[in-house]
């Protein structure tokens, strides 16, 4: 299902809190949008990085939803948090966008 919501979106390898590799796919909505469509477009997202996920990897999807303005990010808390680990999340992140999203990468 592609989502017309997300006006741009940006998949990167962040940081977490700790200094630990973290896939992220940030979204931008357009200006405006009412966060209640932010939070189901990060759900719907979110569901999907699920589903695409192997079996056998153990990170956890996550998402935040920024209240002040029309981003928000999905990112993946690996479970060792190795680079061998961070590269086949974010190769699960490109796949998704590139089958929910067209046109918008920011």
């Amino acid at each position: 299902m592609k989502e017309d919501a997300v006006k741009k979106y940006r998949v990167t390898m962040g940081r977490s809190q700790y200094g630990h590799p973290e896939p992220r796919i940030e979204v931008r909505l357009d200006r405006g949008t009412n966060f209640r469509k932010l939070h189901a477009a990060l759900h719907q997202l979110a569901a999907a990085v699920e589903l695409a996920t192997p079996q056998e990897e153990g990170w956890i999807v996550q998402m935040v939803a920024a209240s002040a303005d029309d981003r928000g990010r999905v990112n993946l808390e690996l479970l060792n948090a190795t680079d061998d680990e961070a590269q086949r999340g974010l190769a699960v992140l490109q796949s998704v966008c590139r089958a929910h999203y067209t046109g918008v990468l920011e």
